[in-house]
């Protein structure tokens, strides 16, 4: 935009100068040179500088001797010229030698840019400046990465502002060996190519690779290539291949997209309520097209669920019948694995649906897990969030989280968090899947979630050395697809499977301490993480494996034998060592219940928690309508590690005060700590 805008000024001075010196001959007569013997020009006498006979070729003759004032032959004097030949004698020459400069200042930076990409080295190169692009070029510059971007458009207006921050950018058709040689992809560590079109990722992808396998651009190190496919059947096919890596030796190529690193984010931040008092079974989804499904499949595939429980997803959309079917015939066994159901509404602000429809479902729908809304538009659904919020308050889901999935607007939606959270729940309103996040170099290059998975592949390789698959004893890097993917699944949805089974985790502890799990701990664990796999494998197998694959089904847990189970209980006992190295603490939850029958054993129980010499986790359940439970939680909010449920009859009127109290009693002071609270009558407390 900015050159454009250098051309248009330009052409513009040009067409003024031009013009200024045909005004000027125009007036004095085309013929008219300086020469001192010449007659001085005489502003009160009328020339005659087109003739009646032909006034087109004077004008041509006029034009043609205005631009030949370039040569800078003839000199004009005031006084004895007209002042526009004066000015354009200098303004003509003036714009000639500008345009010049331009071009040769031009050539210049193009040849010192591209002489610069040829000889960085340790750089990441990224292909296509679009919102993609320019969003992950701003998150690499953040981060301190060297980069190197190559774009069909070196004029764009996000090229230039590249080249305003210091990253070169290369114009050409990355597919092209040379261009891609150019932006020095021989010493590159990392290629990020993001065009807006998935064959064309692709194609570039499998030339990036077709260059480092050729003997004389071999390189030490390994490339790492990330291609963005947004196709969601596609994606899934590539991921599915239990073949072969999509990489090669010298190169490490890997999918993205943006829905998928959304989902990881919005599991990642799902937290669940202690069981059975608090226990939650539904998640809604608000919204159901890219973004939406790849987080009923994330949910689906986490099953974040009590054995014996199915995950219950209801989804609002416009059009929900077409967007059943469509989820049908893409994942046809996902509706086996959880309750799927479908409610056609508006999800557009200010609908009657979304108070009407959606209201009376959330009356009827228990506790929840979480709400999202993937609308698309930003705005459209930070407004929808703020409505839902206001249903799920009049419902009595006050801390129940909402997450909104915003492309750009993160700050806006950082303010409208700030403004509907109370003083006790902040995280009521979470915004997910923002470019800026879901396109960081963590999130891209996946350091972290590798550095698990590859931790968890070792350990399987360590142990089953004797009877290990030919396929899978070899280094991560080199699994087939559909592993790597297999062991990140794993990595990702461990969490939440710990904390099913009453482990809390801690993380960025500086010397993790490794518990021994309960035999009944490891056994529990056994039990989720075959069923994770289970539903893994049938998500991906049954859709686009062989015959012989979908004939054969995972067995169920109690269909396994003596040693095959052992198999698993060993894999998950070693899991707080694996953890442990990666900086993370399990601890075990403790629940402690203050109400009923549980009340008057209570406090000797938050007595051993205190004198504790080990780090555990409270999970403390109150009654807030017994002053007894009230001041015996009260005690508890020293423990270093704690979370706070509540129930009572009717909703505590603190939960309407944005000012906390100044001096707050043990009632307050536990609603401020709370990180739940529900009606009564919704809690199990005969279980």
């Amino acid at each position: 935009m900015e050159k454009r805008f250098e051309k248009a000024v330009l052409v513009a001075f040009a067409v003024l100068a031009v013009g200024l010196g045909f005004w000027g001959y125009a007036r004095a007569g085309s013929d008219f040179i300086a020469d001192p013997s010449h007659p001085p020009f005489d502003p009160n006498h009328v020339y005659v500088a087109f003739h009646a006979g032909h006034p087109w070729l004077e004008a041509l003759r006029c034009l043609f001797s205005s631009v030949g004032l370039i040569r800078l032959y003839d000199l004009f004097q005031p006084g004895k010229a007209p002042w526009q030949l004066i000015i354009a004698q200098i303004a003509v020459p003036g714009i000639a030698v500008l345009s010049a400069a331009q071009l040769f200042l031009s050539g210049v930076r193009k040849n010192f840019r591209t002489a610069l990409a040829r000889r960085k080295s340790g750089h990441s190169i990224v292909c296509g400046i679009g919102d993609v692009g320019m969003q992950i070029i701003q998150n690499l510059r953040a981060a301190h990465y060297s980069v190197v971007a190559v774009d069909l458009l070196g004029d764009s207006p996000y090229a230039a502002t590249c080249e305003k921050a210091g990253v070169p950018v290369l114009q050409g058709d990355a597919k092209n060996p040379h261009v891609l040689l150019a932006a020095g992809i021989r010493r590159a560590q990392a290629a990020i190519v993001c065009t807006g079109s998935d064959s064309e990722n692709m194609d570039i992808a499998l030339q990036i690779d077709a260059i480092h396998a050729q003997p004389r651009y071999l390189k030490s190190g390994r490339i790492q290539v990330l291609a963005e496919l947004r196709n969601d059947w596609m994606h899934k096919r590539l991921i599915a291949s239990d073949k072969r890596s999509l990489g090669s030796g010298h190169v490490d190529l890997r999918l993205f997209n943006s829905f998928n690193a959304a989902a990881r984010m919005l599991t990642k931040q799902l937290h669940l309520p202690p069981s059975p008092e608090f226990e939650a079974r539904t998640f809604v989804l608000v919204g159901f097209g890219a973004y939406g499904r790849e987080i009923a499949l994330h949910l689906i595939r986490s099953s974040p669920v009590a054995l014996g429980q199915m995950l219950k997803i209801v989804v609002f959309d416009q059009d929900a019948d077409a967007a059943k079917e469509k989820f049908a015939v893409t994942n046809p066994t996902a509706t086996e694995m959880a309750t799927l159901e479908f409610v056609t509404a508006s999800v557009t602000p200010g609908s009657p649906d979304l108070a009407r429809t959606i209201e009376s479902r959330l009356e009827s729908a228990g506790l929840l897990l979480g709400v999202a809304l993937a609308l698309g538009d930003d705005e459209v659904s930070l407004c929808a969030a703020l409505e839902m919020r206001a249903l799920l308050d009049r419902n009595g889901h006050l801390h129940v989280p909402i997450y909104v999935r915003l492309e750009h607007y993160r700050r806006l939606g950082e303010l409208v968090r700030s403004i509907e959270n109370i003083s006790s729940f902040i995280d009521r309103l979470q915004i997910f899947g923002t470019l800026e996040e879901t396109l960081s170099p963590e999130v891209l290059f996946g350091s972290q979630l590798d550095a698990f998975a590859q931790a968890l592949h070792e350990d399987y390789r360590h142990r089953a050395q004797d009877t290990l698959n030919p396929q899978a004893n070899v280094p991560f890097r080199e699994l087939p697809e559909f592993m790597k993917m297999s062991n990140r699944w794993r990595a990702d949805h461990t969490p939440l499977l710990l904390e099913l089974a009453g482990l809390h985790l801690a993380r960025d502890v500086q010397s993790p301490v490794v518990i021994a799990l309960s035999e009944e701990q490891v056994e529990l664990l056994a039990q989720l993480e075959h069923r994770r796999y289970s539903i893994e494998r049938r998500l991906v197998d049954i859709r686009f494996g062989s015959a012989q694959r979908q004939g054969a089904r995972m067995p169920q847990w109690n269909d396994l034998n003596d040693e095959q189970k052992n198999w698993e209980r060993k894999e998950i006992a070693r899991l707080p060592e694996i953890l442990a190295g990666l900086g993370i603490e399990l601890r075990p939850i403790r629940p402690v219940r203050l109400y009923g029958k549980w009340l008057a054993t209570a406090p000797a129980e938050l007595d051993q928690l205190l004198d504790a010499p080990v780090t555990v986790h409270c999970s403390l359940i109150v009654d807030l309508d017994e002053p007894d439970a009230v001041r015996t939680a009260a005690r508890a909010l020293s423990l270093p590690s704690l979370s706070l449920w509540l129930f009572s009859s009717e909703e505590p009127r603190e939960f309407s005060l944005r000012k906390p109290q100044a001096q707050p009693a043990d009632r307050a002071l536990l609603i401020q700590r709370a990180n739940g609270w529900s009606l009564r009558d919704r809690v199990a407390l005969d279980v």
